[in-house]
């Protein structure tokens, strides 16, 4: 049997409509690229995550923030060296296609999606609803967060440029807002809120920390938007340092501000901390504006970069033919992918109707971000073997040896990290419910790549193939 390379068969499509990454336009610079990675962390590190791990850490919140970031910023060093030496669209998916295993790189963009679109999107959406209950407590949750993702899907159906300068000014309002909280919440820090750190005991600890090692993970979207950054090679590693400094900082201030301010008898017994905390250190006006500013801007934030961001593996997908053509069509005045944007709308809407607990919304999540970490480790390990050329001309690489290091840190801590959540997830329906993404996966990718085969088409060549353009 004569098998031949896969050719994305959407490209003898016509009419209105391009296909797929080459349809896309480069029109991200430093700040653009910066505010996204910015927005992306942010959301889930503050207003979300705060409320739930502050339960398992206690005291010691603060601390497990800043451990948090140590071996996430570890582990992106890797990610920045690929995505300077070879930048293009659909990193997380793209590299380990070609340098791992293409199998391997499917199943992890699969889980990452379903854990997204059925995770992360509804827990930050209906965290917004939450919060608007502050203003009126006839309003449901539900309701406003299923508006909030409309809108935000139909931003981002305009194009990439206007969702990125709405990131932008977003980001900026956030910043400001968390810099007042944490200025009103230290100026009235008591120590002895600090005496009982260490109570919850070290087992919590790292269980806080491998959940808040998820709130770092914002940047690894950078890379995902390789092949619509302005010179890449400066901007991506330079927007790492400015995103990771920035964000660790807020966090760090913002956990201090808020185990300082009240009694941890108190905040044990609040839904939202930071909000709790708010109410006590500002005046009602300051703290209906910080609400707007800080909470919801947060979470928008996130909520934007994800739409921005989750398309961009999925095309690639799409032109390797592991999904259907006609998924990957671009509207031709936009460069935006409108099916796939939809998909991620629609999943998204029934995870929100689905109602799960907070907690387990946030426990898929975190697996999701982690899991996709784990084949970009591998692929950054066999890079200066497999492009040699490529990374000694790089204009970002780290000595060999120290990009092993990285790179098997990363792999580390998505194993340690991810079984430490994995067994938090405690009830069989939680664990069934995540094994059942893993196992589609599987069975899809078996079916598809028979199907390819049938047709003669071999997803085997994809590895070791140099497509990097586009």
């Amino acid at each position: 049997m004569n098998i031949k390379k896969q050719e994305p068969d959407c490209l003898n499509q016509n009419s209105l409509t391009s296909f797929g990454s080459k349809g896309l336009k480069k029109v991200l610079g430093l700040r653009e690229v910066t505010f996204i990675a910015i927005g992306f962390m942010i959301g889930g590190g503050i207003f979300v995550f705060t409320g739930i791990v502050l339960k398992i850490t206690g005291q010691a919140l603060p601390l497990a923030y800043g451990l948090a970031v140590i071996p996430v910023f570890i582990s992106v060093m890797p990610i920045a060296v690929l995505g300077v030496t070879i930048p293009l669209t659909g990193a997380n998916y793209k590299y380990p296609s070609r340098m791992v295993s293409p199998g391997l790189a499917f199943l992890g963009i699969w889980i990452y999606a379903f854990t997204a679109f059925f995770g992360q999107i509804p827990l930050y959406a209906i965290s917004c609803g939450n919060y608007i209950t502050i203003f009126s407590s006839s309003l449901s949750p539900q309701i406003f967060a299923l508006v909030l993702i409309t809108i935000i899907f139909l931003v981002n159906l305009l194009g990439i440029r206007l969702a990125a300068q709405l990131q932008g000014l977003l980001v900026i309002i956030l910043i400001l807002a968390l810099i007042y909280y944490s200025y009103k919440g230290l100026t009235v820090l008591q120590p002895k809120n600090f005496n009982a750190f260490f109570d919850k005991g070290s087992t919590n600890l790292l269980i806080g920390t491998a959940l808040l090692t998820f709130t770092y993970f914002g940047a690894n979207s950078i890379i995902e938007l390789g092949g619509e950054i302005i010179n890449p090679g400066k901007v991506i590693p330079k927007a790492f340092f400015i995103s990771f400094t920035v964000v660790a900082i807020l966090y760090v201030l913002v956990a201090l501000a808020t185990i300082g301010a009240v009694p941890m008898e108190s905040l044990a017994h609040s839904v939202e901390p930071v909000l709790y905390v708010s109410k006590a250190v500002m005046t009602p006006e300051a703290r209906s504006m910080f609400v707007i500013c800080g909470a919801l801007v947060a979470l928008i934030t996130t909520l934007n970069a994800l739409f921005m961001v989750s398309t961009k593996s999925l095309l690639i997908i799409v032109e390797d033919g592991l999904l259907p053509a006609y998924l990957g069509r671009l509207n031709t005045r936009f460069g935006t992918p409108y099916i796939l944007l939809a998909i991620i709308w629609i999943s998204s809407i029934i995870g929100i109707l689905l109602n799960l607990p907070m907690k387990t919304l946030a426990s898929y999540a975190s697996l999701g971000g982690l899991i996709i970490f784990l084949p970009l480790m591998i692929a950054a390990i066999k890079l200066p073997n497999l492009y040699p050329e490529k990374y000694r001309s790089s204009a970002f690489k780290l000595n060999p040896l120290l990009l092993r290091f990285c790179a098997f840190t990363g792999i580390v801590m998505v194993l340690f990290f991810g079984t430490i959540i994995f067994m938090d997830l405690k009830t069989w329906l939680n664990v069934l419910g995540f094994f059942g993404f893993f196992i589609s996966g599987v069975l899809y990718y078996v079916l598809r790549k028979q199907h390819l085969f049938k047709n003669r088409i071999d997803l085997n060549s994809l590895m070791g193939k140099e497509d990097w353009d586009g």
